[in-house]
């Protein structure tokens, strides 16, 4: 009996504890609303809407786009300036407009303002007196795209040639001094590792996000490349000495020199001596260790990690 009492006159203490929570928290809220319910003078800052912004015109964003405005209302509307990023439309129609800006003035545009509250709301007054809205006209560049690749290829296997992108250009559109320092786009980073079938992808575009009146045609990018099994190749390539005068008789060793290269399957069957050329420049000679050296003028365009087997030319003068 005494364990059902205790617990009865817990249960009725703390339905005592909960009705006084309620009333406290009922008291704080009326509070609130009273408070609310009053009129409060504030200067609130209004970021810049802006309309009708003729579509040859970019605004720039190195000039004030606030306005602040001191205006008494109800705490009701008040709050809302706190938990929200406040705006005030700006007609551009409505702006006097010279060769470089937009004139935006207290005078003109006050019931403009006024108009954008509610009846509720005074309006006491608007800073600054005037703004200018700087702007400048659209333009047009084409800038190349450049593959941000970290690509690795099973032992044997390598690209074919260069990766294809597509579009490998892009529209960059604003004004001439934002554009004008921009010069390539890269995509964002491309790795893959041991690749041994063709690629095609689709990769984004690194863009610059610190400019909102800079727009671009494309923001993704296709990538193509064909993979394809490769091999290492020699060939011995006569020497060929240009310049010599005519009163000078040469004779020179090596007179072939090793090449080696690498280059796809498919491709190293089109390859022939005669595919290179390597010529020692006589108007370049290595006066000091009396060597001529030799240099490739002539190679395929598909292959690639060309070396030579010798770096110098020993001659005689007959």
């Amino acid at each position: 009996m005494s364990i059902i009492k205790s617990r009865l006159s817990k249960l009725y203490k703390s339905r005592k504890v909960n009705i006084l929570i309620v009333f406290v928290l009922l008291a704080l809220l009326f509070s609130l609303l009273t408070k609310l319910s009053k009129d409060y003078t504030r200067t609130i800052s209004f970021n810049v809407e802006m309309l009708n912004v003729p579509e040859e015109h970019v605004i720039l964003h190195d000039s004030l786009h606030e306005i602040d405005v001191t205006l008494t209302t109800y705490g009701f509307n008040l709050l809302k300036y706190y938990f929200v990023n406040p705006k005030l439309q700006v007609d551009f129609r409505g702006l006097k407009k010279s060769s470089t800006n937009y004139l935006w003035t207290k005078n003109n545009e006050f019931q403009n303002v006024v108009n954008q509250f509610n009846l509720s709301t005074t309006i006491n007054g608007i800073s600054p007196d005037s703004i200018n809205f700087q702007y400048d006209s659209y333009f047009i560049k084409a800038i190349p795209v450049v593959l941000n690749e970290d690509v690795t290829f099973v032992s044997g296997f390598d690209v074919d040639g260069y990766y294809q992108i597509k579009p490998d250009f892009i529209k960059v559109i604003g004004a001439k001094a934002a554009i004008d320092s921009i010069v390539q786009i890269e995509t964002m980073p491309f790795a893959l590792n041991d690749i041994n079938s063709d690629i095609n992808t689709s990769i984004n575009l690194k863009l610059p996000k610190n400019n909102p009146d800079i727009k671009y045609s494309e923001n993704i990018v296709n990538v193509t490349g064909s993979v394809k099994k490769f091999t290492e190749g020699s060939l011995l390539v006569p020497v060929v000495v240009t310049n010599l005068p005519e009163n000078v008789n040469l004779n020179y060793f090596p007179k072939e020199i090793e090449v080696t290269f690498y280059s796809s399957l498919d491709y190293y069957k089109t390859i022939s001596t005669n595919s290179f050329r390597i010529e020692c420049d006589y108007s370049k000679l290595d006066t000091e260790n009396n060597k001529l050296l030799p240099v490739i003028t002539k190679q395929p365009e598909k292959v690639r990690n060309v070396r030579l087997g010798t770096k110098a030319i020993e001659f005689i003068i007959l």
